[in-house]
């Protein structure tokens, strides 16, 4: 069987995982990047082409035509891609995408999440806003139950936008600003001042979550979840891996509610109680998620064979601590003068 896992975050590691576990898997992948860190472990590896000159649907449907593959593993694209399965499969090609494209589009807009959850007890406070004024209500309704305000983006990764509603002046903020911190009345001049160019924004206000911070992995089947950790954040270097953990239960009722496929990820942080909150949905695998891999938890081998047809529940109690190792964003070259 080939299979093409095309762009995607963090993937060396998992692909490098597969490789070894099922060699019987003609493994492809492929990345804008030519020196991605994927390409040293990939048994095919070949290029994407850069952003914003193609059609990307189109384009992996060509190449897996043109290369033979037989089943793609769709990581890039994928909201544009969900819908034209029929297309794949016309062409003798198995499409696997985390979820269809309505569902893909709900979870991408934290905005609808949030209101498609409301009343979940795990739900933090969050108002949308898209105007100064309801901003600074925002921050106010959320500073009158005790809690610190944050905000960011109804769309976006990696926290890209995201800043903590507490810095006392904004000299405290030019000062560091890698502490994401800033004063309201600081963001509210300039929403006003974007306002005033016809600027237009979506935004949450939330209640800042200061506790610690667990990401489920899962692999599921069509809702189905085969396998399921939680890894707590303790410190910059140090997470717990759990397979018996009170949010499990609660990621995997999501896993099934939005019929979500392959490998994902749930997002929870602790308030100021220590009570669990959801942030989000990943239809990805997360970045940390090969950790599982190396405690046990067979999370890449799973994903793999959901994707053969070959995959079973994993039901192993796992609890462990471990080093988290941080890989390099680009591959590390040998300087040939050197050799």
């Amino acid at each position: 069987m080939k299979l093409w896992f095309n762009q995607a975050f963090s993937l060396r590691n998992i692909v490098s995982r597969i490789a070894v576990e099922r060699p019987g898997i003609s493994l492809c992948v492929s990345a804008i990047d030519p020196e991605s860190p994927v390409r040293d472990v990939a048994p095919e590896f070949w290029r994407e082409p850069a952003r914003g000159t193609f059609d990307y649907p189109e384009w992996l449907l060509a190449t897996a035509i043109e290369r033979g593959v037989d089943a793609l593993v769709a990581q890039r694209g994928r909201m544009d891609v969900a819908g034209m399965a029929d297309r794949f499969a016309a062409e003798g090609i198995a499409l696997h995408v985390a979820a269809d494209a309505a569902t893909l589009r709900l979870l991408d807009d934290k905005a609808a999440f949030s209101a498609a959850l409301a009343g979940d007890a795990m739900l933090c406070p969050t108002i949308p806003v898209t105007t100064a004024a309801a901003f600074e209500a925002a921050v106010d309704a959320i500073a009158r139950g005790g809690a610190v305000a944050c905000v960011k983006p109804a769309t976006g990764i990696y926290g890209a936008g995201y800043w903590t509603l507490d810095a006392a002046t904004a000299l405290q903020h030019l000062a560091d600003p890698d502490a994401r911190r800033i004063a309201p009345e600081v963001y509210a001049a300039a929403l006003r001042a974007g306002e005033a160019r016809g600027e237009t924004f979506s935004l949450l206000v939330m209640e800042h979550l200061p506790g610690l911070e667990a990401s489920v992995d899962i692999v599921a089947d069509r809702g189905d979840t085969l396998v399921a950790a939680v890894r707590t954040k303790l410190d910059a270097n140090r997470q717990r891996i759990e397979t018996r953990h009170p949010l499990i239960a609660h990621a995997v009722g999501l896993v099934a509610r939005y019929a979500l496929h392959g490998a994902v990820n749930v997002q929870y942080r602790q308030d100021r109680e220590g009570a669990w909150r959801i942030l989000e949905i990943n239809t990805r695998a997360a970045g940390g998620a090969s950790y599982c891999d190396a405690v046990g938890v067979p999370f890449s081998a799973t994903w793999v064979d959901v994707v053969t047809g070959a995959a079973r529940r994993f039901d192993a109690d796992v609890n462990v601590e471990i080093v988290a190792v941080v890989h390099a964003e680009r591959r590390r070259r040998t300087d040939a003068a050197r050799g």
